[in-house]
């Protein structure tokens, strides 16, 4: 009679039995997918034919060229996607519709590029690195530097026009001149909207911008008395920007809430901020709302009268406003307006995966995502869902978005300024070396978009 078998003999037994099934499993599923992609690569050979073999309707390589048409006529069907039998689709049939250049539009681009076809679409010719923007109005030698050329970086995969409509029914974008764009993949990345100097209206050119730039440059020079009407970053980093260059202005600084800037950024950054700008003589209206300010005229010189809420007037010379910014997606009204919250942003889920549409995306300034939005955020949202995009494409699980803590730093001119990172807050030394003295233009324009800076 054979001895009974101890229970760590059991115990093997039963896990070489398992390891074996895992093992035959294994192979089954190998076998299946070698089967699979076997039965794939013949039907695309059967479309597509040899590469020496014009593709019926162009001359498109298997690599180069997907089946999706970039930019379909008026009146031409867009051609669908490949899609694998589990839904994802193939890299080289992928075509990525990116709705926006701003930072997030071009991060997600610059992140793709080389890798995914997609096409980036703006009303602009030239990116506006709006970081720049407020030492613009007020040094005429810097405008020119904050306006870079989508062409020089992204070729033919830009193009420059103006979003009508979305139909995600049947995967497509249509623009103003009627032309639609198929898509397999739509990314929205269309940011705020605000006013000048802080933001440029996208139906002016870039040198008309610059031009409005130097004139308000100008108006501020002659100007003796200035009112600025918001004490968020805008409206600190301009303030801080005129007294840096002309130290005796006579600068009022209007902003609506008790505190500057928001409940994001630590209670000793405003502290510091203030404290900095008390010392370049700004007088402070906090906590009062101005409610003229549609009947006075702004970015020119022309003496008026600010009047608040609370009965206080303030005479002024000259008269900006770094208020009003507000999300950009009107143009989606019709087709993703159940999409939207309250303030007008995109509702999102951890993917930016637009709520309830499938294969659209909000990324930036213009999603409900709850962190602040800036530049950075914007940035690094765009390169995570570039990221995303290649991993659904190769049948790999998504990375969520998770926030870090906040990094910020406002400027005060080229040599000022106070940041918040990561809970530690640094002066105005470090601040001038992480973005005050030149802005991140030299970033920009060498290392994100790999061109020249313009002397």
């Amino acid at each position: 009679m054979a001895a009974a078998a101890s229970p760590a003999v059991i115990a093997r037994i039963l896990k070489r039995k398992e390891q074996e099934k895992k093992s035959k499993q294994h192979q089954h599923q190998h076998h299946h997918h070698h089967h699979r992609h076997s039965h794939h690569d013949k039907r695309r050979g059967s479309h597509q034919g040899s590469s020496s073999a014009p593709h019926k309707g162009g001359n498109h390589s298997r690599d180069a060229s997907p089946k999706v048409s970039p930019s379909a006529s008026p009146k031409s069907s867009p051609k669908k996607s490949h899609v694998k039998s589990n839904g994802s689709e193939e890299q080289s049939n992928a075509h990525v519709v990116i709705v926006g250049g701003g930072y997030a539009g071009i991060a997600i681009a610059r992140k793709l590029q080389g890798k995914i076809n997609f096409t980036l679409i703006d009303p602009k010719e030239r990116f506006h690195h709006h970081i720049g923007a407020l030492r613009s109005a007020v040094r005429t030698d810097f405008a020119k530097k904050t306006f870079i050329p989508y062409k020089a970086t992204f070729g033919k995969q830009f193009k420059q026009g103006r979003v009508k409509d979305v139909k995600t029914s049947d995967r497509t974008i249509i623009l103003e001149t009627g032309e639609t764009i198929s898509y397999t993949h739509l990314v929205i990345a269309t940011g705020c909207t605000g006013p000048f100097p802080g933001r440029v209206d996208d139906t002016i050119t870039a040198d008309e911008a610059i031009s409005r730039y130097n004139n308000l440059a100008e108006q501020i020079e002659t100007a003796d008395k200035i009112v600025i009407v918001g004490g968020g970053v805008a409206g600190i980093e301009l303030t801080g920007e005129i007294l840096s260059a002309h130290k005796n202005k006579n600068v009022t600084l209007i902003h609506a809430h008790q505190h500057l800037i928001n409940d994001d950024v630590l209670p000793a950054v405003r502290t510091k901020l203030q404290e900095k700008l008390a010392r370049y003589g700004v007088t402070f209206i906090l906590d009062e709302r101005v409610k003229n300010l549609d009947e006075v005229a702004t970015n020119v010189s022309k003496p008026t009268t600010v009047k608040t809420d609370a009965g206080t007037e303030v005479s002024a010379d000259l008269v900006i406003r770094c208020t009003g910014v507000k999300p950009n997606t009107a143009v989606f009204a019709n087709n993703l307006g159940g999409k939207v919250d309250d303030s007008g942003r995109l509702k999102v889920n951890e993917l930016f995966e637009v709520d309830g549409v499938e294969h659209v995306y909000a990324i930036g300034a213009c999603n409900d995502v709850a962190e602040v939005k800036m530049p950075r955020h914007s940035t690094a949202q765009g390169e995570l869902l570039a990221e995303n995009i290649v991993r659904k494409l190769d049948n790999k699980e998504m990375k969520p978005h998770t926030q870090g803590q906040l990094m910020m730093e406002i400027s005060l001119g080229p040599n000022a300024g106070v940041s918040q990172v990561k809970g530690l807050i640094l002066g105005s030394f470090l601040t001038k070396y992480r973005k005050s003295k030149d802005l991140f233009v030299h970033r920009f324009w060498k290392k994100v978009m790999k061109q020249e800076v313009p002397h």
